[in-house]
């Protein structure tokens, strides 16, 4: 039997193809390689507002707590512009509810709901007025009344049950030309339901009872602003001189007198005290923006304290002149120490 000289056929590639191959997976290869070394996570996008309570007209300070390196838009949903700021400082001017945005890289967004409440108003203190002045007078004489209790914006002085105001000041002098009872009413701050009155005798002098007349009609004089020589009242006068001067002391200084005071405090003068009291006697929760970060004023004072600064912004926003709202200053400290004063 012949034996089968064919050889089993062998499966080749050939060389052209397999290098072809091999060229086209290399740079295909490097490209997934590339892809995936490049490769990084969206980033984890949060915020929170630094305190307890958040209110209208008060500085909020924003923490930004992605991580890494990144661009940044802020939107506070209060139809402000765009802040681009990492950590930003920002005041809303009327309470609610605002949908507050942050934007990272311009696609990973994250938003919260920031609450802000209202400011609220202190309760008018009631004034029960008191009226004090002389019991009896001459017709023809003046006599001085005043209110005698402590407060009150606004005064209103009446007559016999008159509509009509005869003064709006906290005292008043009255003369009469004609005898009998007068009533004397006065009202502080608008409030009617606590009217004060007083009942005065209008007398004619025995020596000048023959030169008046008899009729039903009294004519009042009003005048303003008179020192009475009575001593029943001259010493409420003093004492309504004396609030009046505290009340003068106590105004708030302009913001060139705040910043010479601050200027003074830094090269180790200056009184410190009453420099944080114009600020926290009037705003109890007022914080101060410093060189772009929110801090209290004790720590700024100590920050600057006997130092050598350039004072770029000292700067305050206020209510009605008499409440302050906002303060921004920005500094920054020299080599250096000098010990003279301003």
């Amino acid at each position: 039997m012949a034996k089968n000289t064919v050889e089993p056929r062998q499966f080749r590639i050939d060389s052209m193809i397999s290098n072809f191959f091999i060229i086209l997976l290399i740079p295909l290869a490097a490209a997934v390689g590339f892809k995936y070394y490049e490769y990084q996570a969206p980033p984890e996008v949060s915020f929170d507002v630094l305190g307890d309570d958040h209110m209208e007209n008060e500085m909020l300070k924003f923490r930004n707590n992605t991580a890494g390196d990144h661009s940044y838009e802020w939107n506070f949903g209060d139809s402000t512009e765009l802040v681009q700021e990492k950590s930003p400082i920002h005041t809303f001017t009327k309470h609610g509810d605002y949908m507050v945005s942050l934007t990272v890289d311009g696609q990973y967004e994250f938003q919260e709901v920031v609450h802000v409440g209202q400011i609220k108003k202190e309760k008018p203190m009631v004034i029960i007025p008191r009226i004090a002045g002389p019991k009896r007078m001459y017709v023809g004489a003046s006599a001085f009344f005043t209110c005698s209790t402590k407060g009150g914006s606004s005064w209103a002085w009446r007559l016999n049950g008159s509509s009509k105001v005869y003064s709006k000041k906290k005292s008043v002098k009255f003369s009469f030309s004609k005898p009998g009872y007068k009533t004397i009413s006065l009202v502080v701050d608008g409030n009617n339901e606590f009217t004060a009155q007083k009942k005065v005798y209008v007398r004619v002098k025995p020596s000048e009872k023959h030169k008046i007349t008899e009729s039903n009609n009294s004519i009042v004089k009003k005048e303003e602003d008179y020192i009475p020589e009575t001593p029943e009242v001259y010493d409420i006068f003093k004492s309504i001189e004396k609030e009046n001067a505290s009340k003068k002391d106590e105004s708030l200084p302009d913001d060139a007198e705040l910043t010479a005071m601050f200027l003074k405090i830094a090269k180790g003068g200056g009184d410190k005290e009453k420099f944080m009291k114009y600020f926290y006697d009037n705003n109890k929760n007022l914080m101060v923006k410093c060189n772009g970060d929110l801090i209290t004023f004790e720590k700024l004072v100590k920050d600057v304290e006997g130092k050598n600064i350039v004072l770029k912004e000292f700067s305050t926003i206020r209510k009605n002149s008499t409440k302050i709202m906002t303060v921004t200053i920005r500094y920054k400290k020299k080599r250096g120490f000098k010990n003279d004063l301003l």
